[in-house]
């Protein structure tokens, strides 16, 4: 399995500068049977590049130099419907009087392609600094992702900072919810009904996906280095992140479920 780290992604753009910030998560990658991964050349994706890849990761499209053109999303969904594995990783939105930066208005443009609404939220813990933990009824457990394959231990908790907020409409699979105390400090929206991660498969929207598959993620940050803490705290060795992504790269490249 062949894995393409879109280098136009926020936190690709920083270990590029930094050589630190996706270390663990590519020797995450290592650990795959078979798998192998590169950054793509930089350049707007094409699909002559795609079709050299199974799985293509996209972490955060930002900023607006960065967006995605309309032949880059073309590509990505030729590349799906053929039966490529995206995971699109997207961040918080802006948030009025502290910051300015709308991390989900080019990931969301993505998203619309396979009915997947990507808001413009900042949800965090209530208590002002402290991370939240996703688990117990929050996750979907029987999804493979979640539950991995026979004899390996399932993720019980994934952890973020903050996050943006995805609605599927009942679409796919709702892989980790967000839980009732959750909040939004951007426009007060109830967190019910808003997901943190999706998924997405021909057997659950042939019409939108083709043969591919599909996870949006509401942040990207949380696969980052421990040491790191630019655009954000680096939190991949928190909870079960690294064997959550793990599992996402594995179900995309259709090497489980």
């Amino acid at each position: 399995m062949r894995v393409l780290i879109d280098s136009q992604g926020l936190q690709a753009q920083v270990h590029q500068e930094d050589g630190k910030r996706l270390g663990v998560f590519i020797s995450t990658l290592a650990q795959i049977a078979s798998c192998s991964a590169d950054f793509s050349t930089g350049l707007p994706l094409t699909g002559k590049e795609l079709n050299d890849c199974d799985v293509l990761v996209v972490t955060t499209r930002y900023p607006r130099e960065n967006a995605f053109s309309q032949a880059e999303r073309t590509a990505v969904r030729c590349f799906v419907c053929d039966g490529g594995g995206l995971l699109l990783m997207s961040n918080h939105g802006d948030l009025p009087g502290s910051n300015p930066h709308d991390m989900t208005q080019y990931d969301a443009i993505l998203a619309r392609q396979y009915g997947v609404d990507l808001e413009c939220t900042w949800f965090q813990n209530p208590i002002i600094g402290k991370l939240w933990s996703f688990s117990g009824s929050s996750l979907l457990a029987g999804h493979p992702i979640l539950a991995g394959s026979q004899k390996e231990k399932a993720v019980q908790t994934i952890v973020t900072n903050n996050c943006s907020s995805i609605v599927a409409g009942g679409r796919g699979h709702a892989l980790v919810a967000l839980p009732p105390k959750m909040r939004d400090l951007r426009n007060g929206r109830s967190p019910s009904n808003r997901l943190f991660a999706h998924a997405l498969d021909a057997e659950t929207d042939a019409s939108l996906v083709g043969k591919g598959r599909v996870v949006t993620v509401a942040d990207s940050g949380f696969i980052g280095n421990e040491d790191t803490v630019v655009p954000g705290p680096g939190l991949i060795g928190h909870g079960d992140n690294s064997r959550f992504i793990k599992n996402v790269i594995r179900w995309l490249g259709r090497e489980l479920g």
